[in-house]
C-alpha cells in the first residue's frame, strides 16, 4: 500500500486542515491497483472531495469500486493526467 506523496498530503492539509493525519493514514492503507499511478488515486480522491469530508469517503469508496470512474469524475481520466494533476497539486518534489 502506497504512502501518499508529500505534494497530496500537503494539499490534504490545506483541504482537510486538522483532520489530515487519520484521513492520510486512511489513503495510506488504500489497496491500489498496480495499473495505475498511487499518486494519482490519491489525488483524485482529494479532488473529487473538494475539501468535503462526506465527498472524501465517496471518493475513497469509488476507488476501491470503479478507480477509473473516480478518474474521469476527478479530471484525471485523458493523457493529459499529469499536467492536469500539476495543476490541482503543484510541482513534484525534487
Amino acid at each position: 500500500m502506497p504512502v501518499p506523496s508529500h505534494r497530496v498530503a500537503e494539499r490534504l492539509a490545506h483541504d482537510f486542515g486538522t483532520s489530515t493525519p487519520p484521513m492520510l493514514n486512511t489513503l495510506e492503507r488504500l489497496k491500489i491497483t498496480p495499473q495505475v499511478d498511487p499518486e494519482r488515486i490519491h489525488a483524485a480522491i482529494l479532488i473529487a472531495a473538494r475539501g468535503n469530508y462526506s465527498l472524501f469517503q465517496d471518493a475513497l469508496e469509488h476507488a476501491q469500486v470503479d478507480w477509473r470512474d473516480l478518474l474521469d469524475r476527478a479530471g484525471l481520466a485523458d493523457d493529459d493526467w499529469a499536467q492536469v494533476l500539476r495543476g490541482e497539486l503543484g510541482e513534484d518534489a525534487p
